[in-house]
């Protein structure tokens, strides 16, 4: 959230407080990312408190979790501190079941699984249908 100017903070603040939350955000959030200004303001407020690269975080969101199902990253992901396999599988250790789930390694891409995106979704169509047999 540090790349989120004051000036940004105070647009998100004032359209959410003004029943404007769901309107997009006229410039990318966090340099990247389009979103509503709902979507900005959980993230600046805190409420989405749930991954963390540190393995003595505060986890209590992530504990609460009680489906099972995949978490998938790539391997470029820069948002880990550098460790994606990592990063992923200590959040999942924190889950009620860790398992229970499938941890995805998409090979040579990052955050936004760039040209990555048919191997997703084959991936994806792959769980359902596992998924949906057993």
């Amino acid at each position: 959230m540090s790349g989120v100017s004051e000036k940004e903070r105070d647009f998100i603040e004032k359209i959410v407080r003004y029943g404007q939350g769901n309107k997009i955000l006229p410039f990318y959030f966090m340099g990247w990312v389009v979103c509503t200004a709902n979507t900005a303001h959980d993230w600046l407020s805190g409420i989405l408190d749930n991954v963390h690269t540190d393995f003595n975080a505060d986890f209590s969101q992530v504990e609460q979790i009680t489906h099972n199902g995949a978490l998938i990253i790539g391997t470029y992901d820069n948002f880990t501190d550098g460790d994606p396999s990592k990063f992923l599988k200590n959040i999942n250790n924190h889950m009620k079941t860790p398992e229970n789930n499938k941890l995805i390694f998409i090979e040579r891409t990052g955050h936004t699984y760039q040209q990555k995106h048919q191997e997703i979704a084959e991936i994806v169509l792959k769980l359902a249908e596992e998924w949906r047999n057993n």
